[in-house]
């Protein structure tokens, strides 16, 4: 039987430090090998605050009662009590009777992966609407395994416990069944007032660039590269950059401009891990809105990771799964300043560095083919009854002085109209 993996860190200083365990019934688990995924799962564990000492994985058949089997059982039995170790963090979800037992049988905290997302994202979110979806989704979790969180989650402190507001998750069906009533309502509350929102936006007709890839892969960062070149950019209007997994959890929209003056939007979204699990589909429901508005998706990958094919089939396994496979998409595969031969970049595949700013005017140009491919270069003529149309369109575009001249009748505007534009000011071409 494979044995425990104890790693020599020193882990004294964490409040909670836990060995993670696989039972591999096969030779992929998440969508990627067994090895990477415990990887990641520890990555994970790190990202939530706590510290791995040891790994197990295990080749045999998932037990309904224990996960493991009884040898595994006794050997980790005897094992862990020769680690400070309290949490054991196991790669699949458990049912309630899997956590109940190994909690009573071990005396740790059992933790599996999807409770293990759901704490980490808690602590991330500061909009409302993501806070409400994340508590909603980890109540549902309970919901169907409530006979394993009467033990420790009912009075223990740490991962796992509190919801994303600081407070304790709810361990009785009829107050979680109450809490999940309220959760509704002011969910529906918010998403309304996100689509009014949304409205807005539309109505502005500018186009939307989305940022989705795998977490830690420099969206952020990239996204505030191209932040730099607007006019109106401040250190305040850039989007936070934190080195570490699922560190973006809201969505961070902002406007920037192009080097041709054109104004576009730009949306970075969460960082994906591997197989997202189908809760948490639901709680980044805004987000997967958000794509499905978005003109241009630039899906971004870390050039330097060792695991790069992993991250490609993540991310095309996630967007088959949410539905997007049809948007305009571009790769860009960032942190080349890490690896010593770049590729040859093509117009559907960009290789940059959002440390050294390496290719960018690449990804610009593409950016721009993209977002104004089917555009038209016309002069309106409109007239001064109708003014208001030319403070229309100076709302939502750079309008030089060299563009427009004044005659007798009206406005002539020189301008470069989109599809959309070009139908909805036809009557004013000259």
């Amino acid at each position: 039987m494979e044995r425990l993996i104890i790693s020599n860190k020193n882990v004294n200083s964490f409040d909670e430090v836990a060995v993670t365990i696989a039972v591999a019934e096969g030779e992929k688990i998440h969508a990627t090998s067994v090895e990477d995924s415990m990887i990641e799962l520890k990555e994970l564990v790190q990202a939530a605050g706590a510290e791995v000492k040891a790994e197990i994985t295990l080749h045999q058949k998932i037990d309904k009662d224990y996960y493991l089997d009884k040898e595994a059982l006794d050997y980790l039995m005897v094992e862990i009590e020769n680690l400070d170790v309290n949490m054991l963090v196991f790669i699949d979800e458990l049912t309630g009777s899997q956590i109940k037992n190994l909690e009573d049988l071990t005396g740790k905290k059992i933790v599996d992966r999807t409770m293990l997302l759901l704490d980490i994202l808690s602590t991330r979110s500061n909009r409302r609407e993501t806070k409400l979806e994340i508590e909603k989704a980890q109540l549902r979790y309970r919901l169907t395994r409530l006979e394993g969180f009467q033990g420790i989650y009912k009075y223990g402190n740490g991962i796992c416990v509190n919801n994303p507001n600081g407070r304790r998750l709810l361990t009785d069906e009829e107050k979680i069944r109450e809490k999940l009533d309220s959760l509704e309502v002011e969910l529906a509350i918010t998403v309304k007032n996100r689509f009014v929102q949304r409205s807005k936006k539309v109505g502005n007709e500018l186009p939307l660039v989305a940022f989705i890839g795998y977490t830690n892969s420099g969206k952020s960062s990239i996204m505030n590269k191209l932040l730099e070149l607007d006019p109106d950019h401040t250190e305040e209007s850039a989007v936070i950059v934190k080195d570490k997994m699922l560190s973006t959890l809201d969505m961070s929209l902002r406007k920037s401009t192009l080097p041709n003056g054109k104004e576009y939007l730009l949306v970075d979204t969460v960082g994906f891990v591997s197989d997202l699990p189908g809760i948490m589909r639901a709680a980044f429901r805004s987000t997967f809105e958000e794509l499905s508005y978005a003109d241009l998706i630039l899906t971004v990958y870390d050039a330097s990771s060792y695991d790069l094919d992993i991250q490609k089939n993540i991310m095309n396994y996630t967007m088959q799964r949410i539905g997007i496979t049809k948007k305009k998409n571009v790769s860009v595969l960032n942190k080349v300043d890490r690896i010593e031969n770049i590729p040859e970049s093509s117009d559907e595949k960009i290789y940059v560095s959002a440390k050294s700013g390496y290719n960018f005017d690449r990804l610009i140009n593409v950016i721009e083919q993209n977002l104004f491919e089917s555009e038209e270069e016309v002069t309106l003529l409109i007239p001064y009854s109708r003014f208001d149309v030319f403070n229309e369109i100076k709302e939502k575009r750079v309008i030089e002085i060299e563009d427009f001249v004044l005659n007798d009748i009206g406005v002539e505007l020189n301008i470069v109209l989109n599809n959309g534009e070009f139908e909805k000011y036809r009557d004013f071409i000259k």
